[in-house]
């Protein structure tokens, strides 16, 4: 038989001559494991029923003098002279707000309560180091002794021991003056003291301090139990061997008349000077961050796009600080600049845990609009922050970037009115620019002459192909016409993408709609001139569709597509038939 299966058939065994005997109810008790606790330590409240309960405790009125740390529940059966009995346990770990005397109020769970019980909580400079055990050393030490505030700080905590160990609790300081959160996996090791082997575990966390000037760290502890010289006395299974089984000190049943030895370990507490934001009486304000590094990067999305005017590119810039948290990471400021509308689509944040610490990061997703053709400058974009380790203020810059967007460039010094109405806030740059007029008319012309030559081109291909073609009763086909490029299809394939476009706004989706528009305004051909009205309607379109809603005028996406539509009737009535225009040259003298 094999040591779980024994344990296994003891087990169901004792809980089935249990389960014979009815049970029978008592008060609520309630013991803690110390009546004086050191401040910023924890203790054990154990509450204890006799019999069955149908309720939990009630731990709401320990709130007001207690934080309440963790719960558990644990229960037990005794079987004496074939009388069996039956308890519930509730432990519940708790720390104190306040030193002095403190009292543990009455808890409730159903019918039962439980008597007040009063604690004495001290100074932990107080306290013993070590009760209950020889052997055991712990500490605690802070990699740096004058960090900023809410600068990310490494503590180590070590154990060493020389003796085994049944079960042990590390239990941390809590204090408003700080944060502490443990990061990675505890390591054991061994080293040599005094020529004898000692088991090391070392468990390290990261301190912030959320408080200025001098702060105290209050003592680790390290509570559990070791091993009872005497309880091999009470073990009946002593001295006897099991076959296969080594490592058991005595036998195999020493867990259950060994409970062990109770102990508690605390360190020295930890004194530190938290330095303020050092630009803080320079009477200029700026946002105080203090890590380690600090990165800024960009990325677009995709990876190399192709800019059009009027066309919105997905850019991501994301700030990066090793040493810090998110909440200390500062907004970032998107200016509009000449030639590019920039708009703050979300900003995402979140932390990574690396082996040198807290890596935050702040995600601004932007969406840029070129609002001309040509080469556009983005302007570089730069961080203050202090170095935690020097101590230096620091800046991060993002380097400005040079894109090259596809249409229309305006000659220098022209630009397109713009209407108060549809503008953008005081930081944005102008809207969508007109292109000159000379310019659009050299495009076209060139157009035009292009579309000319093809047209010859292909009327001579079909005259030559039906000419050389048999003749149907001895006569040649007399050559096709060409059908005419008429204004009603320019007009047909306009109104169609102010349709779609209408349909997309309707459907609430703007920025198909807005992309509708440019596709209208490029069939459109800008002749004649674009009036302000219409320019206007389609910057405020592109406004409605990128910018966030508290910086549009919310609603008025189909007023702007009715401009649209009124504009697209006179351009229907001022074109010609094209194919009928004499075509100028594209250089006139």
């Amino acid at each position: 038989m094999t040591f779980n299966t024994l344990k296994t058939t003891v087990s169901a065994a004792v809980l089935s001559i249990a389960l014979a005997v009815p049970a029978w109810a008592g008060g609520l008790a309630a013991h803690v494991n110390s009546g004086t606790v050191a401040e910023g330590d924890a203790i054990q409240l154990t509450l204890t029923a006799d019999g069955q309960v149908n309720a939990s405790p009630d731990l709401a009125p320990l709130q007001k003098d207690f934080d309440i740390l963790g719960t558990s529940q644990s229960s037990s059966t005794q079987i004496i002279n074939g009388k069996r009995s039956q308890s519930v346990s509730w432990i519940v770990s708790l720390s104190p707000k306040t030193k002095g005397t403190v009292e543990i109020p009455s808890i409730s769970a159903g019918s039962l309560s439980s008597s007040p019980v009063a604690i004495k909580v001290v100074d932990a400079g107080s306290m013993p180091k070590a009760t209950g055990a020889s052997g055991i050393g712990l500490s605690a030490t802070l990699e740096d002794g004058e960090p900023f505030l809410f600068q990310e700080t490494p503590l180590t905590v070590r154990i060493e021991t020389s003796q085994p160990i049944k079960s042990a609790e590390l239990i941390a300081p809590h204090s408003s003056a700080f944060d502490l959160v443990q990061r990675g996996e505890d390591r054991v090791s061994q080293a040599t003291r005094g020529g004898r082997t000692v088991n090391v575990i070392e468990r390290t966390y990261m301190l912030k301090p959320q408080e200025e000037g001098a702060i105290e760290i209050p003592p680790f502890v390290l509570r559990g139990s070791v091993e009872d010289p005497n309880a091999r006395r009470r073990d009946p299974f002593a001295g006897f061997g099991f076959k296969g089984f080594s490592g058991f000190p005595s036998s195999m049943f020493n867990d259950m008349f060994d409970p062990g030895k109770p102990f508690a370990v605390r360190s020295d507490p930890i004194k530190l000077t938290v330095r303020a934001d050092p630009n803080a009486g320079s009477g200029q304000h700026q946002w105080f961050l203090p890590a380690k590094d600090v990165r800024l990067t960009a990325e677009w999305s995709p990876a190399h796009p192709v800019f059009r005017e009027g066309e919105a590119v997905s850019r991501r810039v994301s700030l990066l600080a090793l040493g810090a948290s998110a909440v200390q990471l500062p907004d970032l400021s998107f200016e509009n600049t000449d030639g590019a509308r920039i708009y703050l689509d979300d900003v995402q944040t979140s932390e990574d845990q690396t082996a040198e610490g807290t890596v935050a990061r702040k995600d601004f997703l932007l969406s840029v609009v070129p609002t001309r053709g040509g080469k556009i400058t983005l302007p570089e974009i730069k961080v203050n922050w202090t170095d935690s380790v020097s101590g230096e203020a620091k800046t991060v810059t993002l380097p400005s970037e040079v894109i090259t967007a596809e249409g229309t460039v305006p000659q220098a010094g022209q630009s397109a009115a713009v209407s108060p109405e549809a503008a953008p806030t005081a930081n944005a740059a102008p809207q969508l620019q007109q292109s000159d007029a000379g310019n659009q008319r050299i495009y076209l012309l060139a157009g035009l002459g292009a579309a000319a030559v093809l047209a010859a081109l292909g009327g001579a291909a079909v005259y030559f192909r039906r000419t050389g073609r048999p003749a149907e009763n001895g006569r040649k086909p007399a050559p096709a016409t060409p059908r005419k490029q008429t204004q009603a299809d320019g007009q047909s394939e306009r109104r169609k993408q102010l349709a779609l476009a209408s349909t997309k706004e309707k459907a609430g989706d703007l920025r198909g709609c807005y992309g509708c528009v440019l596709a209208w305004r490029r069939l459109a051909g800008g002749q004649p001139a674009m009036t302000a009205a219409a320019r206007d309607a389609i910057a405020a379109l592109e406004q409605a569709a990128f910018a966030p809603a508290s910086e549009t005028a919310g609603g008025r996406s189909r007023d702007w597509l009715n401009i649209l539509v009124k504009e697209d009737r006179k351009i229907g009535s001022a074109q010609k038939d094209l194919s009928s225009t004499q075509l100028p040259s594209l250089y006139p003298a």
